[in-house]
């Protein structure tokens, strides 16, 4: 399962244009992992300069929101990772992925104590003061669930109602109102409306939580592939001294 901000390659297939055998060999394929996923990911830390394969098994830890954790009863996952540069504060990386867990690349890079750069379910200190790493959360998994699930709750996000809502809703109660005639089109319709209370609660999210620098570059098999171009922060000609630029794009 990818996470819903990371970048991935999208595979439509029209079964109406392929025989029944290449649609049976396409699903056999993925159902037997035969398929060679790579991602790039962005990470805090120097990444070694060899190849390092993680093997930890991930379990979940919060079932209603999905996030896993590394656990000795959790599924097999198998992740190797590659260090392709590093401008001395973070790194990005090369990984490929040789089974398919929910949150694995974050999980992974998480338990190697290289979380990804954006990332604010796993690369934040609810996990321990080492963020996670090597599975040292230094609480029994229930706690930390409780303490995951708590620092992600959607109401965490929910200002205050509107402290003049109250005393307006008194105020055109009392009165005679008339309603205003509804002449216009959906697309036209008001998109705040002074009476109804959703409308008065705030969910401010700031966007910086919609980017995670995990990015999927390539899925092949030995019959196929495809790919798309590595994403402006991965390159490396494009980084300065203090690779600021990097988070700006």
């Amino acid at each position: 399962m990818l996470a819903g901000n990371t970048q991935f390659i999208l595979y439509w297939v029209n079964y109406e244009s392929i025989t029944t055998a290449q649609a049976y060999e396409f699903k056999k394929t993925l159902k037997d992992g035969n398929w060679s996923k790579e991602y790039i990911c962005m990470v805090d830390g120097v990444f070694p300069d060899e190849e390092i394969e993680c093997n930890e098994p991930i379990g979940t830890l919060v079932i209603s929101m999905g996030i896993q954790c590394v656990r000795p009863d959790g599924k097999p996952a198998r992740s190797r990772f590659k260090k392709l540069w590093s401008d001395g504060k973070r790194s990005v990386v090369s990984v490929n992925i040789y089974t398919g867990r929910t949150h694995q690349i974050r999980v992974h890079a998480q338990f190697l104590g290289y979380p990804i750069v954006g990332d604010r379910i796993y690369n934040s200190s609810v996990w321990g003061p080492s963020k996670g790493k090597g599975a040292e959360y230094e609480k029994p998994y229930e706690e930390l669930c409780n303490d995951v699930r708590e620092a992600h709750r959607g109401s965490n996000w929910h200002e205050t109602v509107d402290p003049e809502y109250e005393s307006r809703m008194e105020r055109m109660a009392r009165e005679e109102l008339t309603p205003e005639p509804f002449d216009y089109g959906s697309q036209d319709r008001p998109s705040y409306d002074p009476i109804c209370l959703n409308c008065n609660v705030v969910k401010k999210v700031p966007d910086d939580h919609f980017q995670l620098f995990l990015h999927c570059l390539k899925y092949s098999t030995e019959k196929w592939s495809y790919s798309t171009s590595m994403p402006e922060w991965a390159i490396n000609s494009d980084v300065d001294s203090t690779g600021q630029n990097l988070l700006q794009t």
